[in-house]
């Protein structure tokens, strides 16, 4: 005699299990996707233009500066500013990137 079965078929036996798992665990979230990280070059290019954003903004600040402010120590330190910025700009603008796997 034995038992009678449930299922009939050992498909059918194993749908019914993955059907009482998945309402026993509820899948798990997969959170926000990961976005891939810009590449060096990519960031290097991002430096520079902000560098030149900054550098546009030193020099309206110097260039917009009162009469009575022309001589000033803070005209000096826009100067100097302006300058650094500059230097720092053409530095960037000069570094030769290495490609990287073989492509060099």
């Amino acid at each position: 005699m034995g038992r009678k079965r449930t299922y009939p078929t050992a498909a059918d036996r194993l749908k019914a299990f993955r059907l009482r798992k998945k309402v026993e665990q509820p899948e798990k979230s997969q959170g926000p996707a990961k976005v891939k990280a810009p590449s060096r070059p990519a960031r290097l290019l991002f430096v520079n233009r902000e560098l030149r954003a900054l550098l546009d903004e030193y020099q309206q600040w110097r260039d917009n500066l009162p009469e009575p402010f022309l001589e000033s120590d803070l005209a000096q330190k826009l100067d100097e500013t302006i300058e650094q910025l500059a230097e720092a700009t053409e530095l960037l603008e000069e570094i030769d990137l290495p490609k990287g796997f073989g492509r060099d």
